[in-house]
């Protein structure tokens, strides 16, 4: 792909793109009838920026699992990436590297991931939920992104790293930006300037707090990932922080998507509300349900390393793909009715969380926070009426909420 993409990509039409133009408002606002047409008539498609697009689940989880394919292109570049952008620079992060280097990192900040920062998790969510929902229930309504959605991660996660509250709002400016790197090749110059100064700041606040740490341990992430250590090996201080932004980064705004997408299903299907009422313990099920039916990641990518044959079609060696995850979440021939809302529904191994050596590190997080946020909200509202005419949706690589205001009677 080449680096002039968003010139290329502003002279295409929906009708080049086949319904399916992920930098379209229309998209965003509900991608499923591009992407079910897509599947339906040419479900591994070459797009005309020439990434490949697949949307069948099973040759979704195929590349995820069984074909030789990297996150890089064979000049180690990122296909998504600005390749600019060096500082707080996510082609370090763990989730966008390969082989051996990827497992090492992996293993060490899994050590990380269960240790003393994990167990301050759903005490922090808990609190925080039931102060969210009180304020809502006492001004008769409230916008489920703003007072509950984007404040619960947001919070969380600085409680989570040891960052003073007192700093949060700087890192919902800096984090916010700093999201648009997964498609900064996209993006125009002067935002891809502001993406490049969140990461800076980030990577300064970052080198900061591990020096701060390494003189004090504390009960957080980042003391964890300082103390995390596999066979004598340890992270180093640069490692340390890319490792802290890209966790913070790639889970805010999916953690914002599965908490108001998923409350809007289920305000939009009060029929499930009832049936989870009535069946409390189908709540980590009905989690699951949510990130099948509307999941914040709409698609991800990978490059394959050699030619390989996908349904009649050859995609050669060093081709971008994307996975269209949400059309393959909504894929006939693995979900029965997949365009309900169906918190009974069985053996939903949805595609959300990637899958194969790079499948989600944090997915017990989103789900623990998806289970504590919905579970207590839709236990402790009244009757929600959605305005449905003031809805709206960010401008985000993933598919996430900007407004979702209800009224309670």
């Amino acid at each position: 792909m080449s680096d002039n993409l968003l010139e290329t990509v502003m002279k295409l039409t929906d009708e080049d793109w086949q319904g399916s133009n992920p930098l379209s408002p229309e998209f965003r606002a509900n991608p499923y009838p591009g992407l079910k047409n897509l599947r339906e008539t040419d479900p591994v498609n070459l797009s005309p920026i020439g990434v490949w697009r697949l949307t069948r689940y099973e040759d979704i989880n195929r590349v995820f699992k069984n074909l030789p394919v990297a996150q890089t292109l064979a000049d180690g570049s990122s296909p998504n990436f600005d390749p600019l952008d060096n500082r707080g620079d996510f082609s370090n992060f763990m989730l966008n590297l390969d082989g051996p280097e990827h497992l090492r990192l992996r293993r060490l900040v899994i050590k990380a991931f269960t240790g003393n920062a994990v167990k301050l998790m759903e005490t922090t969510i808990h609190e925080l939920v039931a102060t969210a929902i009180k304020k809502g229930l006492s001004a008769g309504g409230m916008d489920i992104c703003s007072d509950l959605a984007v404040d619960l991660p947001s919070r969380m996660t600085c409680r989570i790293m040891g960052i003073p509250d007192s700093d949060r709002l700087l890192f919902l400016e800096w984090a916010g930006a700093r999201t648009k790197a997964f498609w900064a090749r996209f993006l125009p110059e002067e935002e891809k300037h502001k993406v490049r100064s969140a990461g800076i700041a980030l990577a300064d606040y970052f080198e900061q707090l591990v020096k701060q740490r390494k003189k004090a341990l504390g009960e957080d992430l980042i003391s964890e990932l300082i103390k995390a250590e596999e066979e004598g090996d340890r992270l180093k201080d640069g490692e340390l922080v890319i490792q802290a932004i890209g966790l913070l980064v790639a889970a805010y705004e999916t953690t914002i998507g599965l908490i108001s997408n998923g409350l809007m299903a289920f305000i939009k299907n009060p029929e499930q509300r009832l049936i989870l009422k009535e069946q409390p313990k189908l709540l980590p099920n009905a989690i699951d349900e949510c990130l099948r039916y509307d999941a914040p990641v709409v698609f991800n990518w990978r490059v394959t390393r050699v030619a390989v044959v996908i349904g009649e079609k050859t995609l050669p060696e060093d081709s971008v793909i994307w996975l269209m995850l949400g059309a393959g979440n909504r894929d006939p021939e693995r979900f029965h009715l997949p365009n309900n809302f169906d918190i009974t529904r069985k053996d939903i191994k949805h595609l959300a969380f990637g899958g194969g050596p790079h499948f989600c590190l944090g997915n017990q997080f989103a789900k623990a926070e998806g289970i504590a946020a919905i579970g207590q909200f839709l236990s402790k509202a009244p009757n929600i009426k959605l305005r449905e005419n003031e809805i709206e949706w960010s401008n985000s690589f993933f598919r996430v909420l900007k407004r979702l205001p209800v009224e309670f009677h």
